[in-house]
């Protein structure tokens, strides 16, 4: 595996962040995903884009596939969306995600995977994780299965002030940190065995990373603001997923305003992320 570097996550970044909405700013948001394929491209994936119908028009999920050496496999999806909400440049939600998405996909280049590696960049997760819904509706119309899933979602704010990080009401706060300089691993019960792995492959990955692991009871369906990211549609058809997250605005008070930025995300927490998630497919997808 290659290592990730903070030079191409900036340069991610730098061409990604800014207004992407299917009302607002249709053209901006083609554009990215447009540059998405482009850097699957270069990274010798397959590519594919599958068309999203919607009320705003098409959007497309951006998929770019690493193939298996076992291609009877059901392959294992790593995604993050790319929409935006409108007035927000979106650098945390979900530019860092796509950025550690890109880099991944950089990375494992020349790995040789067992399992098959879809990384998708789905499209209209901020209108109810449209994209995805789509993504698994169409593999079961052509017969197809998922080995398991993970959501990137909002990776790269980091705050190490004490009482920056809050959490749900139904988290029992003294049992996590109350600075928010930790990286989130998001499970429901059929997904534990998933949230184990991930959250252990990602700490001997990267170990001066820390990682924290939240599962929540059963399906994980009355509990709000844990599903809001493109691995509740996976829960909801039953098939393992995690959200790896830097817990959204229960940490980072940009989040879906216009003061979402670059200059406000830390490069190197995206940059370690990206290490320690990759790290885990490595390993994870090889045996």
């Amino acid at each position: 595996m290659q290592k990730p570097e903070l030079l191409r996550i900036k340069s991610y970044l730098d061409a990604i962040v800014g207004e992407r909405n299917p009302f607002s700013s249709p053209d901006q948001l083609k554009r990215c995903g447009d540059y998405i394929a482009d850097q699957f491209r270069r990274f010798q994936l397959t590519v594919s884009s599958e068309p999203v119908p919607f009320e705003a028009g098409s959007s497309d999920n951006i998929l770019g596939y690493q193939m298996g050496t076992e291609s009877d496999l059901d392959p294992f999806v790593l995604a993050a969306h790319y929409d935006t909400v409108e007035g927000s440049p979106g650098a945390d939600d979900n530019a860092s995600a796509v950025a550690t998405l890109l880099e991944i996909a950089y990375c494992l280049q020349p790995v040789s995977l067992k399992t098959p590696l879809v990384f998708a960049a789905f499209t209209l997760e901020e209108y109810g994780f449209v994209g995805s819904h789509h993504h698994i509706l169409e593999a079961k119309k052509n017969n197809k299965g998922f080995n398991g899933m993970i959501s990137l979602e909002m990776v790269g704010y980091r705050d190490s002030k004490p009482g920056s990080q809050s959490y749900p009401v139904y988290v029992n706060a003294t049992e996590y940190p109350d600075t928010g300089d930790f990286i989130a691993v998001v499970g429901n019960e059929p997904s534990t065995e998933l949230t184990h792995q991930v959250t252990e492959g990602m700490r001997n990955s990267e170990p001066t990373l820390p990682v924290e692991q939240l599962i929540v009871p059963g399906s994980g369906i009355d509990f709000t603001e844990v599903r809001l990211s493109d691995h509740s549609p996976f829960w909801e058809h039953d098939i393992p997923a995690v959200m790896i997250t830097d817990t959204a605005f229960f940490r980072n008070p940009n989040y879906h305003q216009a003061t979402d930025t670059v200059e406000t995300l830390d490069l190197k927490f995206i940059r370690d992320t990206t290490e320690a998630v990759a790290g885990f497919l490595e390993r994870h997808l090889t045996n």
